[in-house]
């Protein structure tokens, strides 16, 4: 590959793989390289809006309203299954985390966010490695996945009117614990099954588990620091 190759020539095997029919079935290798080439521009994508969401007065007093464009942008990109609206459902969902980046940033804590980075990432590689050269079915794992994150969500939810550090310190330790789970069984889901669903989807799918395990650790290591 040229170092002088424009952006434009660099972004085209992600627009070439989103643009290729479903039907035409290439190999498993060939399907798990447009999930991760798409998983990677949503998380450009995001980081990119999370940037911009740090300093942008809507997305800081209207969480509500970023939360509904959220859930619309998830179901058209469910809906519609391609790059436009995986990239619009990203975009919204890192403009919605930008002021909570902030308020680590603000409280001078941008170490913790750096770390949470770091971690997340070496997490979901390790994982993935994992996923997809175990022979071991990992599908056995989800119903506890399915029932921790109802759960999560529950306890989430209660402790939103009973504050509680404890709490919160162990919300944050399960969801780390059943996002990894998820990357873990949706890897080898992919290898296992390729083409079973769009790319754009599964890639979703994923970015959402590599996000969820992000704020586990973030928030994590922001009571271990003293956040609280």
């Amino acid at each position: 590959t040229s170092a002088k190759e424009s952006p434009v020539q660099l972004a085209t095997p992600i627009f070439e793989a989103v643009s290729k029919p479903l039907a035409e079935q290439g190999s498993a290798v060939e399907y798990i390289k447009q999930v991760y080439s798409l998983l990677a521009a949503s998380l450009i994508v995001a980081v990119a809006s999370g940037y911009v969401g740090m300093s942008l007065p809507f997305a800081r007093e209207h969480p509500i309203v970023l939360l509904l464009m959220m859930l619309g942008a998830m179901f058209l990109a469910f809906k519609v299954k391609n790059a436009a609206t995986l990239f619009l459902f990203t975009g919204i969902s890192g403009l919605s985390l930008g002021p909570v980046i902030a308020v680590y940033v603000g409280a001078g804590m941008s170490h913790v966010v750096g770390e949470a980075v770091f971690m997340t990432a070496a997490v979901f590689t390790g994982l993935t490695f994992y996923a997809l050269t175990t022979r071991r079915d990992l599908s056995v794992m989800n119903g506890i996945l399915f029932a921790g994150l109802i759960v999560l969500l529950v306890g989430g939810l209660l402790n939103l009117f009973f504050h509680s550090t404890a709490v919160s310190f162990a919300l944050a330790a399960c969801g780390s614990v059943i996002f990894a789970g998820y990357i873990l069984v949706e890897t080898q889901e992919l290898k296992s099954n390729p083409w079973a669903i769009a790319p754009s989807v599964a890639a979703l799918s994923m970015y959402l588990n590599v996000v969820n395990l992000f704020m586990s650790l973030l928030r994590l290591l922001g009571i271990l620091n003293g956040e609280d």
